[in-house]
């Protein structure tokens, strides 16, 4: 491999005292760069994640597996960190490569993995029923919609699903030869995400929770279908994904980690850091919603979408509305749990907030 962390191919065992785990470097055809998947050795062969189903990919999986004397059909477990293409993508390849293979998931996340070609076009009503809820035009929502059509019919196939054949929880343990991995639910990126945690080297397998470069961006979305008929103005069960992640982020700021191993970005040899820089970056955004709330709110409250486009003045409000908006929703919804802002739905269905 090149010394460039980024460039494809195989880092053989990054951490000293965990000799059975290699560091294996994917690319994808995205903004967000190569993936970093972790192959274990022993009985049975590991895969911690499988990189997107393209041909670069494959043969660049096929190559590191091959230094490593592994053909396609002796992996015989693959642990998926969440289900998003850059992790579950080659998974059933392997599978239909010949592999005996057994696929671990969270609990949350089997449906996703199981079904993820049907999800694609549920995220995109999903995303607009909430994003109304929100204050979003309709106008810009069509115009969001037809973009993300357009590019789901221009996209290759990166991802198919895949059975999963053990869900798991928290607490749960994933047994080889000489040592075991804990797994600990941390929801935010995902509902389901997952860490995997060795506790004699002190090595977190983070995914996309914790990266080296960077800081994930957390979902929200409804957990229920349609709004109840009885009550079209009540709040529906959510997912928020922000208050999550930050309520795990703070649940492992208590534990001690040497290494972590994450899915983007090298190596990280700063575990702390690490965790108190994405902790440090949402509480700034989260302070910087609760201002634009206090300027905007006057006497009938301020929805997600004027704080947005407050913040955000000079944004595309098509190509970059998504992530943005999901993270103003949830910059509200931590206000919201600490107290420091009260929602009010309008008779149009429109959410909007007051600060308290």
């Amino acid at each position: 491999m090149t010394n460039d962390p980024k460039a494809p191919g195989l880092r053989r065992a990054p951490v000293a005292e965990l000799p059975q785990v290699h560091q294996i470097v994917l690319p994808t055809p995205w903004e967000v760069g190569p993936v970093q998947i972790y192959l274990i050795e022993g009985d049975p062969i590991t895969l911690v994640d499988t990189g997107v189903r393209s041909e670069p990919s494959r043969a660049a999986l096929a190559a590191a597996l091959d230094a490593l004397g592994v053909g396609f059909e002796d992996v015989r477990r693959v642990v998926l960190t969440h289900h998003h293409g850059d992790h579950l993508g080659q998974a059933q390849s392997l599978r239909s490569a010949g592999a005996d293979l057994e696929v671990l998931a969270h609990e949350a996340e089997r449906e996703l993995v199981e079904n993820f070609s049907e999800d694609r076009e549920e995220d995109i009503v999903a995303t607009r029923a909430l994003f109304t809820e929100h204050g979003v035009p309709g106008e810009l929502l069509d115009r969001q919609a037809e973009m993300r059509r357009r590019w789901i019919s221009e996209d290759p196939v990166l991802c198919e699903p895949t059975r999963v054949d053990r869900e798991l929880r928290s607490g749960d343990r994933i047994g080889f030869k000489d040592f075991d991995l804990e797994v600990i639910h941390a929801p935010g990126h995902t509902a389901g995400h997952l860490l995997l945690h060795e506790p004699c080297s002190r090595t977190l397998f983070t995914g996309d929770h914790l990266m080296g470069d960077a800081v994930p961006f957390t979902e929200t979305y409804y957990e229920s279908g349609a709004p109840d008929p009885r009550d079209p103005l009540a709040r529906r069960p959510r997912f928020r994904g922000l208050p999550a992640y930050m309520a795990s982020l703070r649940e492992l700021r208590g534990r001690s980690f040497r290494t972590i191993l994450p899915a983007h970005g090298g190596i990280v040899e700063r575990p702390s850091r690490c965790i108190e820089d994405a902790i440090l970056f949402y509480e700034v955004r989260v302070q910087r919603i609760e201002r634009a709330l206090e300027k905007l709110s006057a006497e009938c409250g301020a929805t997600a979408w004027e704080i947005w486009c407050s913040l955000f003045p000079k944004a595309d409000p098509v190509t970059q509305m998504r992530t943005r908006m999901l993270m103003v929703i949830g910059g509200l919804d931590v206000l919201e749990d600490a107290g420091r802002a009260v929602p009010e739905r309008r008779a149009d269905g429109v959410i909007a907030y007051r600060p308290r």
